[in-house]
């Protein structure tokens, strides 16, 4: 890969602030083009993706860089395409004509100007280009930090977009260090996303705080699953299972504990057992295993699972399988009712890990995970329609899933976005759009404009009955 150093990062956001400075408000069809040229890219690259990734993970299965990879940014642009010129639009404002006369109002959308978006290793495709569709969408120039943890990925998407785009357009950059990515964030960006863990995100902000950058912050966090009375059967367990292992858990919305009603955790411990070993008897090895990203967080995970069992807890791979330091592959395990302040109920898993955790009432699981920190997701498996609506009414959460596992957070048209310790901000649908772009108010006088009246000096009898005409009991 071409890195690239502060110089040079410093010459593309020039360019890309005088190129945005002469046409700050790009017509439809530049942004349609703009969208186009991206789904075209991830089309034509197919293969290649898919093989940069299955370098990177030491094994990616190519049907998943297809669905939530190149594919996400392709689903994400053609939805853009289908709404970009409606959401473009000024909204006109209501005026009472007693008030303002003819006067008019009316909101226009304006890009922002220059975007960073700082893209993570687990979806170093998806997160790095889903969110530059919104920014073009929205008329912006973007800068995209490829991860440095994915050379392969980020070296590609570095050649494919550059074939693709002027640098003034969208551009994908990679420095050798950490240094490049602080030196990143200190830029006087007009927005500035970052994707990725919550200590980094601290240090993000800080930067951006010198230039009063405004920020987006994807993060993550400890994504729930409470399984009711109902959800205890082998068709859900089985899709939560199938949903958990999907990139060897390295996903954000990934759903990392679970809570089950207690007389049920037997049942549920089984069914996870028996489900799981009829659909992988063997999962290490199989080519829908992906690999953990690196040594560094294979040895992470493990160390998870050597505290729980020296802390007493039951420690179960669910087909027997082990662990593989060359393929860097986990097998599916689950830690039965770990203390709070163990590393598996404490950090994000990022991995092929559950905890299980037993609860005696449904308020009881709702409070447990209202006093945590805020996930991105939480995630309630169960057929009771009353449980569905105070689960998704109470918990303070990103997003929500009923009986199925982020989806909520990668259709186009729903905004995805954290709270709390699990983000600010969003992108995707109408919601990502108004992320990106800013909402400029417009306020056109009319001569007949009775309040105008009022204002005008020195004031007299006519101010003063405008002002008591406010304050008169309704």
């Amino acid at each position: 890969m071409s890195f690239t150093s502060e110089q040079e990062l410093n010459r593309l956001f020039e360019a890309q602030q005088a190129a945005f400075l002469k046409n700050s408000m790009p017509t439809l069809e530049e942004r349609l083009d703009r969208l186009k040229r991206l789904e075209a890219a991830m089309k034509e690259n197919r293969v290649a993706f898919q093989k940069s990734l299955d370098e990177d993970f030491g094994q990616h299965p190519a049907l998943i860089t297809d669905l939530f990879e190149t594919g996400g940014v392709i689903g994400r642009s053609q939805y853009l395409q289908a709404y970009v010129g409606e959401w473009m639009k000024a909204s006109p404002r209501d005026l009472d004509p007693a008030a303002h006369g003819g006067s008019t109002a009316q909101v226009i959308r304006q890009p922002k100007g220059v975007i960073g978006n700082m893209a993570p290793w687990n979806f170093p495709i998806e997160c790095a280009l889903v969110m530059a569709n919104d920014m073009m969408a929205a008329g912006n120039r973007v800068i995209v930090k490829a991860s440095r943890q994915t050379p392969a990925t980020s070296a590609l998407m570095q050649s494919v977009i550059a074939n693709k785009f002027d640098e003034t357009e969208l551009t994908v950059v990679q420095g050798d260090s950490v240094d490049f990515a602080e030196y990143f964030c200190t830029l006087p960006w007009n927005h500035l996303t970052y994707t990725g863990g919550g200590n980094i995100a601290k240090g993000v902000l800080r930067h951006a705080a010198e230039n009063l950058t405004q920020v987006t912050l994807e993060l993550g966090g400890k994504n729930p699953t409470v399984f009711s009375e109902e959800g205890v059967c082998e068709h859900l367990v089985e899709r939560f299972l199938y949903n958990r292992f999907f990139k060897g858990g390295q996903v954000c919305t990934s759903p990392d504990y679970a809570m089950v009603p207690r007389d049920r955790m037997d049942e549920w411990v089984e069914l996870a057992k028996s489900t799981w070993t009829g659909m992988y008897p063997q999962y290490v090895g199989h080519q829908d295993a992906t690999g953990i990203i690196n040594k560094r967080h294979f040895d992470r995970l493990l160390g998870y699972l050597e505290e729980a069992r020296a802390a007493g807890c039951e420690v179960i791979s669910l087909n027997d399988d082990e662990p593989d330091p060359t393929t860097l592959q986990i097998p599916m395990y689950i830690v039965v009712d770990p203390d709070d302040n163990l590393e598996v109920m404490q950090e994000e898993m990022f991995g092929p890990i559950t905890a299980v955790k037993p609860y005696d009432s449904f308020d009881e699981a709702i409070e447990y995970i209202n006093k945590r920190d805020r996930p991105l997701a939480a995630y309630f498996v169960g057929r009771e329609r009353d449980l569905i609506e105070k689960f998704q009414t109470n918990i303070l959460s990103g997003g929500i899933g009923i009986n199925v596992f982020g989806l909520q957070g990668a259709h186009p048209a729903l905004p995805f976005g954290g709270t709390g310790a699990s983000g600010m901000g969003c992108h995707s649908g109408f919601e990502g759009f108004l992320t990106y772009t800013h909402n400029k108010s417009v306020f056109e006088c009319a001569d007949d404009s009775p309040i105008m009246a009022s204002l005008k000096a020195p004031y007299g009898d006519y101010a003063k009955a405008v002002c008591d005409a406010m304050f008169v009991e309704t």
